[in-house]
């Protein structure tokens, strides 16, 4: 079974797409791909929750993946999400993944209409990671799934050969907290909530899924770099103080509709959201912009490209 160890800043790439966001632009995506790896990052997340998971066919999503791990080329690992709204949907996934697309993980977030009781949750996760030798990492999202994974949960998760981490998306610190003590430390915990980023890191997270990422990687990587590796609190909080109010910014607009705004902002258009997610409207893109400006990011991104 699979014991591989991910940490670190993992991008949450945006989905790039055309013909107003009916076709995935695989030349975009590749691009992007090229742009957070050379910029330091730890891995990358195909179909995160800014990539717009759930928003696209099992094909899409495997071709897709195919060509982010073909360009990332062993550079660093390739996860990619697999939610889907059946569980005999994401083991199709799954498989296709661990037979045909060469990434190195997958991510699962439970979709469904329906909440799920704990019982069904856990038996989810049992049949997906009894379908896959490949290291599944949990994604608790209740605010776009309805369904909140509690530590216990987690904890009776854990105990699943292949699932080897966790993104707590709550925003409530003391889940990391709790999981580490149920599972003794041997769950990795991702943090999922940008505005709460330094926090996670102090209370023990040790990576950040990051949609962030998308708009300053080198910043993210940074961060995690003085927080978690260097241990300086006084820098890192400097740092996250510069960057804080468009964490938040992202937070309350959704990490999709921002993302594909700052990337047009920053001259890397990845095209529009797929529908029913709609772009940015014009006071919310240029407030955007604002705050990319007083953070430095623009300016950066510019002396970069010379």
């Amino acid at each position: 079974m699979a014991t591989k160890k991910f940490r670190g800043v993992y991008a949450f790439n945006a989905t790039p797409l055309k013909d107003g966001g009916d076709t995935i632009d695989m030349d975009g995506l590749r691009d992007l791909a090229e742009f957070v790896v050379e910029n330091g990052v730890h891995g990358l997340v195909v179909f995160g929750s800014t990539g717009s998971n759930g928003s696209f066919t099992s094909a899409e999503r495997l071709g897709a993946a195919k060509a982010a791990v073909e360009q990332v080329n062993g550079r660093v690992p390739v996860l990619s999400g697999i939610g889907s709204i059946t569980t005999k949907e994401t083991i199709e996934l799954a498989k296709a993944m661990e037979g045909d697309s060469g990434v190195d993980g997958l991510l699962v977030v439970p979709i469904t209409y329906w909440p799920l009781t704990e019982d069904e949750v856990l038996r989810h996760y049992e049949r997906v990671a009894g379908a896959t030798n490949l290291p599944i990492v949990l994604y608790n999202n209740p605010w776009t799934t309805g369904i909140d994974m509690l530590p216990p949960l987690v904890n009776r998760l854990n105990d699943i050969d292949n699932i080897v981490a966790i993104k707590e998306s709550t925003s409530n610190l003391t889940r990391i907290s709790e999981i580490k003590r149920l599972t003794k430390g041997t769950m990795t915990i991702f943090s999922g909530w940008e505005s709460l980023t330094l926090e996670s890191f102090v209370a023990g997270a040790e990576g950040w899924f990051c949609g962030m990422t998308n708009v300053a990687p080198r910043e993210c990587v940074e961060l995690f770099d003085l927080a978690v590796e260097k241990k300086d609190l006084a820098k890192a909080q400097e740092l996250f103080d510069r960057i804080f109010p468009l964490c938040e910014f992202m937070c309350q607009k959704s990490h999709v509709r921002c993302a594909h705004a700052a990337l047009e902002i920053l001259g890397r258009p990845v095209g529009p959201p797929r529908p029913p997610i709609a772009e940015l409207g014009p006071e919310d893109k240029a407030e955007l912009k604002r705050l990319m400006e007083e953070c430095g990011l623009l300016a950066a991104y510019a002396q970069a490209a010379e």
